[in-house]
């Protein structure tokens, strides 16, 4: 599939991804070789599901399973949603809260996307019990790191501020992403705080100037500037 197509169809589903946000799903997913699965905490109708199962059927049709508590009625959308992309075989629903599910969950993890609970105790459990299963050089990324309190001091303080990651950065408009290493370097560190400045100046930008003031065209260069430091 590609990108245009990705974004038309990622239009069309409910959610909060960007459109950066899902082609960096859809890439990582994609770069998966099966050393571990894909896990995705917080599904909701599936539209990151959507992209991690695309890109994942890309590339080496690594297995996804899907964490999320659910309601009767998002689980019905999720599925039509896996249905409709044709990723049923490929996507495994594991209905739960996250935080419990963990200890039973005994397979290596590539990718782990972490977008479930907001409060900051429950994504520090999340990242507690979820990251360890990670394989060395699997990546994380976690949403809704710029706006929303408990991810956000979790991405700081447990990825940029990490001696655990490499080549943390950040993606518009809200997602951390990083790799996982056994020890970092100090060239990595200067890395990852490169990073966490990038990503606190978007934030610092966005509360002087809401985003839903910010001129359409201003926010594509905001974007292009974006790419081109990162």
């Amino acid at each position: 599939m590609s990108i245009p197509e990705l974004r038309e169809r990622l239009e069309n589903l409910p959610g909060w991804l960007t459109a950066e946000e899902g082609e960096t799903l859809y890439r990582l997913a994609g770069a998966c070789t099966g050393r571990g699965v894909i896990v995705e905490i917080g599904s909701w109708r599936g539209k990151s599901t959507t992209c991690l199962g695309l890109g994942s059927k890309a590339g080496s049709s690594v297995p996804i399973y899907a964490v999320d508590p659910h309601s009767e009625h998002t689980f019905g959308d999720f599925q039509r949603h896996m249905e409709e992309a044709g990723l049923t075989d490929l996507v495994t629903p594991v209905p739960g809260r996250s935080q419990e599910l963990a200890e039973g969950f005994d397979q290596p993890i590539e990718l782990l996307f972490i977008d479930g609970a907001h409060q900051y105790e429950l994504v520090q459990q999340d990242f507690d019990r979820w990251v360890p299963k990670v394989v060395e050089g699997g990546v994380v990324a976690m949403h809704d790191t710029t706006w929303f309190e408990g991810p956000k001091r979790v991405a700081d303080e447990r990825i940029f501020k990490s001696h655990d990651f490499k080549d943390a950065r950040y993606v518009f408009s809200s997602m951390t992403v990083a790799t996982k290493v056994a020890q970092n370097t100090a060239a990595d560190r200067v890395r990852n705080r490169y990073g966490l400045v990038v990503k606190r100046s978007v934030e610092l930008t966005r509360r002087v100037a809401d985003k839903d003031r910010i001129p359409e065209p201003l926010q594509d260069i905001g974007r292009l500037v974006l790419r081109r430091i990162q």
